[in-house]
């Protein structure tokens, strides 16, 4: 069974260096991660959990992530670790109104994900998510639970200001922004035509007439 990072607001606490998860023990523990671009060049700093929530300044294409160096996993422990992409109906928190799930992704940091020093050449786990073209938001957060507004389990609410539902919980880190609305998806189907209505033709015996009605629902968000 997977376990979330601990924490509230400010999720991945870290398990102090003098007091390490054991066997069995997956209490708490602390993610390192970093931005890389598309030729998997570093782009900025590395951050860690245990430093509080962080607010990216760009948009995040990949995100690598492990466990913080020189802290122990306990065996068999899992810890979930997802970013997750929203559209929003502003460029920041406070004017993001509803938001919709576009995208999302979730790896699982074990033991075999530690490192032993600063410097060591660890594959670090990446996640990537599409890049918003309008208003939105990306989330990275200690849970592998989707927010996408549905109610059963494995999902959780939509981000939502300004009713304050600040989701995904055990928030890591987080970026808002974009340069224009997000417009509506259009329909494909052909403009009825405005000609003079012809005389109905009687159905065959037995057909049974009815229209279909395509509802699209948008999946809100937070950011």
């Amino acid at each position: 069974m997977a376990t979330a990072f601990a924490g509230a607001v400010i999720p991945l606490v870290a398990a102090g260096s003098a007091s390490a998860a054991t066997t069995g023990d997956c209490r708490s523990a602390t993610v390192q991660y970093r931005i890389v671009d598309a030729d998997g060049k570093v782009v900025g700093a590395d951050w860690s959990s245990q430093g509080g929530f962080h607010q990216w300044d760009a948009v995040p294409g990949t995100v690598e992530v492990r466990p913080a160096p020189g802290r122990n996993v306990g065996d068999g422990c899992k810890y979930p670790v997802s970013p997750a992409e929203y559209t929003t109906e502003g460029p920041n928190w406070f004017t993001s109104g509803h938001q919709g799930l576009v995208d999302e992704a979730t790896v699982h940091l074990t033991a075999a994900d530690v490192v032993d020093s600063a410097d060591a050449k660890q594959t670090w786990q990446k996640l990537t998510v599409r890049a918003p073209d309008c208003y939105g938001q990306i989330d990275l957060y200690g849970e592998d639970v989707s927010y996408d507004g549905k109610s059963w389990e494995g999902h959780g609410p939509l981000p939502y200001e300004p009713d304050n539902i600040a989701t995904p919980y055990h928030l890591v880190a987080a970026w808002n922004g974009g340069g224009k609305p997000c417009t509506p998806a259009t329909s494909d189907a052909p403009t009825p035509s405005q000609s003079a209505p012809t005389t109905p033709s009687t159905p065959a015996a037995g057909a049974v007439a009815g229209a279909g009605a395509v509802v699209m629902s948008r999946r809100l968000r937070r950011s």
